[in-house]
């Protein structure tokens, strides 16, 4: 039996087809999400750490802009320490820098990335699909084999015999088909999900790691407990020295300005009584003191 008239049986064709058909649906499906990773990672690419602060609203646009990454960055959102909320101590503390409390990883990996974009569960049991076609095309081409058999003529026995022998071959090859097939979908699946999908989340990764600043939970408690107590002694000792410098400060403005103030006042009421006694010959505001 020639090759061409091998995959021209109807069992075998059916199998070549599902199998090209699968190979398109993963294409299609990774292409897809390539498509999406890669810009998502090309911006990421053309921001640097120092620039995060004031382009921080771009970012944010462009995540919530995308399909694909909108409910993540919510989510990674959460997970955010700004400036304004970032009370650590002054030698741990850089400026302006957005610090994130968890991994990247947590957020931005293989589930919320690609398998929840695709198909992932059915993508998995296609391998197992295309195997359980050639058991069931066998049985089937087997039993349509047997039923064509006719032993009732002597003169056709033989032609019963070859024709039967030649659809058990066929038979056969749909189970090697079918598991060839299964076994070459796996290695191209892997492949394209490779170059296609895994790179670019990979690298996604490390530009939220490059441009992010991590502080875990437990760094930024007991940073903020260390720095609770620096201010709570800063403020004792305020409250310690407050009287003795309110008392000094009461001192110098009464020295620096409530003294010279009433000795204007003094010497202006001298200079009145003596223009009043020279006047009058009385001694009028003398009598008053």
């Amino acid at each position: 039996m020639s090759f061409t008239k091998i995959l021209l049986e109807p069992a075998i064709l059916i199998i070549t087809a599902s199998f090209l058909f699968f190979i398109l649906l993963v294409v299609r499906n990774y292409a897809k999400v390539e498509q999406h990773l890669k810009s998502v990672f090309d911006f990421l690419a053309g921001i640097s750490k120092k620039e995060l602060s004031y382009r921080f609203n771009e970012l944010d646009e462009f995540m919530n802009s995308d399909s694909y990454t909108s409910t993540i960055w919510e989510d990674f959102k959460k997970a955010l320490i700004y400036p304004e909320k970032l009370y650590i101590t002054a030698q741990n503390a850089k400026s302006n820098d957005i610090c994130l409390t968890v991994d990247a990883s947590y957020f931005f990996n293989e589930e919320t990335l690609i398998f929840s974009k695709i198909n992932h569960k059915f993508i998995q049991i296609i391998p197992t699909i295309l195997t359980g076609l050639g058991p069931f095309f066998t049985f089937m081409k087997m039993a349509v084999a047997f039923s064509a058999v006719n032993l009732a003529v002597d003169t056709e026995v033989g032609n019963s015999l070859n024709e039967l022998i030649a659809n058990i071959q066929i038979a056969a090859l749909c189970s090697v088909f079918a598991v060839g097939f299964s076994l070459l979908f796996m290695l191209i699946e892997k492949t394209l999900y490779n170059r296609m999908c895994k790179k670019y989340y990979l690298a996604i990764q490390k530009e939220f790691i490059r441009i992010f600043d991590v502080v875990t939970s437990e760094k930024f408690l007991i940073d903020l407990v260390t720095e609770s107590k620096t201010q709570n002694i800063k403020n004792e000792k305020l409250l310690k020295t407050l009287p003795e410098d309110l008392a000094n400060a009461v001192a110098s403005s009464l020295t620096k300005t409530t003294v010279p103030y009433m000795e204007n006042i003094l010497y202006s009421l001298n200079k009145l009584n003596e223009n009043i006694g020279k006047n009058n010959g009385g001694d009028i505001v003398d009598k008053l003191f």
